[in-house]
């Protein structure tokens, strides 16, 4: 009678886990990636959009289109697998220096924005306008140092709890030998020291969130001011007491508008939070949790985050206008075709 490798079960597992991280993010990682395409397309095709605010835009929207290439190896840094010291590290760093980078690319993006509504009359005179490439450089490079410092010696790699990292135990999924290839087990927890995982989440992205919610919501504010004395300014001259149907459409718009951020904020910033703290809570407590949960939440939190450049972008109908005049030919030339068709057929 044939016995089971030991190790089957685990590597069943793991390729199992590997597929459902794939499943998820391949349709998502997709979709962000043509949508930054057609966005940048429409930006690069229009040369009245060649300016100093389109170009932080092209920025951000190049980080997210990088963002959704790294999309499905995200997930995968939590799982154990068999890896070279130097293939680790790459695997964990180089997609989180593309999330920080995407996310110093949207507080620049929205604190650029922010500052034309709230001081008009320095706009023109900030000194990210003044020194673009400077500007450019510190949204893309101290995300790069900070995520290169596990390659620098800020990790835990050669830490004496790591020796049986691969054997059985109760904190991490057990894998094949690790001396074999002169494999090692390959973990987050290995590459990003506690410290560094706080400093990260309690540092740099929680901040970086509540400073963009705190900008849009100090916009929102300004705007509704600023609605007033319209509607003051055009009741004064109507002499009228009571709204006027302009004045009901206004309403109506900023409305729609606080409705639409507010469901953006909830959709795409709010899952990803709530996953944030649930991964602090268990590495605090060093217990492991449902494989398929966190690979679920990991995904879609990630995925629901780098829509927000997407969403941005394709709420400017000058972004979108070269998609739209293509869509436009190919509907006309199709429509064309079809009704040659039915009068060679009559």
């Amino acid at each position: 009678m044939s016995r089971t490798h030991p190790i089957a079960p685990k590597m069943d597992a793991l390729l199992s886990r590997e597929r459902l991280i794939y499943t998820i993010t391949v349709p998502l990682s997709t979709s962000i990636i043509l949508a930054n395409l057609i966005i940048i397309l429409g930006i690069t095709w229009n040369r009245q959009l060649h300016n100093t605010p389109n170009f932080f835009f092209l920025s951000l929207l190049v980080a997210d289109m990088c963002t959704g290439v790294a999309l499905p190896f995200i997930p995968l840094m939590g799982l154990n697998r068999e890896l070279r010291f130097s293939s680790c590290l790459v695997a964990h760093v180089f997609p989180n220096f593309l999330f920080l980078a995407f996310l110093f690319n949207l507080v620049m993006v929205h604190y650029e924005r922010y500052i034309c509504i709230a001081d008009p009359l320095h706009y023109n005179t900030l000194w990210m306008h003044r020194s673009f490439p400077l500007a450019l450089l510190a949204v893309w490079v101290p995300p790069l140092l900070y995520a290169c410092l596990p390659a620098f010696g800020w990790n835990n790699w050669k830490g004496p709890d790591w020796n049986g990292c691969c054997a059985n135990s109760q904190k991490l999924v057990p894998l094949s030998n690790c001396s074999a290839n002169a494999t090692t087990c390959c973990s987050y927890r290995r590459v990003f020291p506690k410290a560094f995982i706080y400093l990260e989440v309690y540092g740099l992205v929680l901040p970086a969130i509540l400073t963009i919610a705190g900008m849009t919501g100090r916009v929102l504010w300004i705007t509704r001011g600023q609605l007033r004395d319209i509607c003051r300014l055009h009741r004064s001259v109507e002499r009228g007491t009571q709204a006027s149907d302009q004045e009901q459409r206004l309403n109506l718009r900023y409305t729609r508008c606080v409705v639409a951020v507010s469901l953006t904020f909830l959709a795409c910033w709010v899952p990803y939070l709530i996953y944030q703290h649930i991964c602090v809570a268990f590495l605090i407590s060093e217990t492991t949790w449902s494989s398929t949960t966190q690979i679920v939440l990991s995904c879609t939190s990630i995925g629901s985050m780098s829509v927000v450049p997407v969403v941005l972008g394709l709420a400017n109908r000058q972004y979108t206008e070269p998609a739209r005049e293509l869509l436009q030919k190919v509907r006309d030339r199709w429509s064309r075709r079809k009704h040659g068709s039915d009068d060679v057929a009559l």
